[in-house]
């Protein structure tokens, strides 16, 4: 490359160290420096885990000191009482949940 500059009037021509010293100066980069692969990837990828570990953090804090008990309601063996007197009462029997179910086999239908 062949580059000249112009110091008061005079036009002397540049090359070597001086070329990429004046480029430097006018653009601040190369354009080989500027794709250079950098390292921000690290820092991204850092922030992203220690907000999803922060955020891991909080949601455990809420369901130890925050939510309250699940109510007895929800527990396997209330649900199985519940669904097993409803269909005693015969609930539902044409569409509903009664409907699929077997009283003679005691069992659901297949």
């Amino acid at each position: 490359m062949y580059c000249v500059v112009r110091v008061g009037g005079l036009l002397f021509p540049v090359t070597g160290a001086l070329d990429v010293t004046v480029y430097h100066i006018m653009f601040n980069q190369t354009y080989a420096e500027m794709n250079k692969p950098n390292q921000e990837w690290k820092t991204v990828l850092g922030g992203v885990f220690f907000f999803v570990g922060f955020t891991g953090i909080v949601m455990w804090w809420q369901r130890v000191h925050v939510f309250p008990p699940l109510p007895h309601t929800l527990e396997e063996e209330w649900v199985a009482m519940q669904t097993r007197r409803m269909l005693d009462m015969r609930i539902g029997a044409i569409e509903g949940l009664s409907s699929k179910w077997d009283y003679e086999k005691n069992e659901w239908k297949k």
